[in-house]
């Protein structure tokens, strides 16, 4: 997936909360590299390099479930400034389709100030892409 194919070429016609869902879902997507950035390169840790999200939530142990929720929240918080509150990130595992859920209820900024938003997407564990419905 190319940059400009994820964040520069939506159609002009999509709600805020439609291109924010389309971030969301290159992020859960994208597969982080993973490489250790201290803090003394603040702007590589805000860069392509730290971005996307480790394989780890498609492991089905019950206790990563709070720590994969953390860090989604964590790289929203860097990589779409669009979300100015999030309230709730969950996660549903489905065994039978081997998928995972993802709910994410909040607000997000906009030309008319702040509206409220609530992005689920639904990946399979096995290859990190969306499920289609149907």
């Amino acid at each position: 997936m190319s940059f400009a194919s994820a964040f520069l070429d939506l159609p002009d016609d999509l709600s805020v909360e439609d291109r924010v869902g389309f971030h969301v879902e290159t992020l859960l997507q994208s597969i982080a590299p993973e490489q250790v950035v201290g803090p003394e390169l603040p702007h590589v840790r805000l860069s392509n390099l730290c971005f996307g999200v480790p394989m780890d939530w498609a492991l089905g142990e019950g206790q990563r479930n709070t720590q994969v929720r953390s860090m989604l929240r964590d790289r929203l918080e860097k990589f779409e400034p669009r979300l100015a509150l999030m309230s709730e990130i969950s996660l549903q595992e489905d065994t039978t389709e081997n998928s995972v859920t993802f709910y994410i209820a909040g607000a997000v900024r906009s030309q008319s100030g702040t509206d409220r938003v609530e992005i689920i997407k639904t990946l399979s564990r096995m290859d990190q892409y969306p499920q289609k419905a149907g």
